[in-house]
């Protein structure tokens, strides 16, 4: 069976901020967002997560997590897929993240590290570039296709 990104689902928030402890990734502003949010389930279970915050014309790229059993198998890089199709059916101008430890993984699929200080403004004022990851993530921009 195909395990494919689906629109995140409100029962889905729970076991998502789970998901999201067990990878050591930050919870916070995720329900907030959780609209934007995609989720992989195998047998009614999440396995994979990641979502698209906005501000204002452009997008950020939070929790890109899948369980330890599942990786390997092509799910983070379906669900970054899903998250820009969202990002260019919203006409963004260009998606965003931050990164400690996959600038590698994110450049193969189309991201470049940008100066944090040509942020954005919109970025700039959102919790993960302001105080949730440290200055020395990689900061990395891909266009939206419009």
């Amino acid at each position: 069976m195909d395990l494919l990104p689906e629109p995140a689902r409100g029962f889905d928030l729970a076991p998502a901020l789970e998901l999201l402890q067990r990878c050591d990734l930050p919870e916070k502003g995720v329900a907030e967002a959780f609209g934007h949010y995609f989720a992989v389930h195998d047998d009614g279970r999440l396995v994979a997560l990641a979502g698209l915050e906005i501000h204002g014309e452009d997008g950020l790229l939070r929790s890109v997590a899948v369980d330890p059993g599942y990786r390997e198998q092509g799910l983070a890089a379906a669900l970054v897929e899903a998250a820009l199709e969202r990002a260019q059916r919203l006409k963004l101008r260009a998606v965003y993240l931050l990164t400690t430890g996959a600038r590698d993984y994110f450049a193969r699929r189309g991201f470049a590290e940008v100066p944090r200080a040509g942020a954005p403004e919109a970025i700039r004022e959102s919790w993960e570039f302001s105080a949730g990851c440290p200055s020395t993530s990689a900061f990395m921009r891909r266009a939206v296709a419009r």
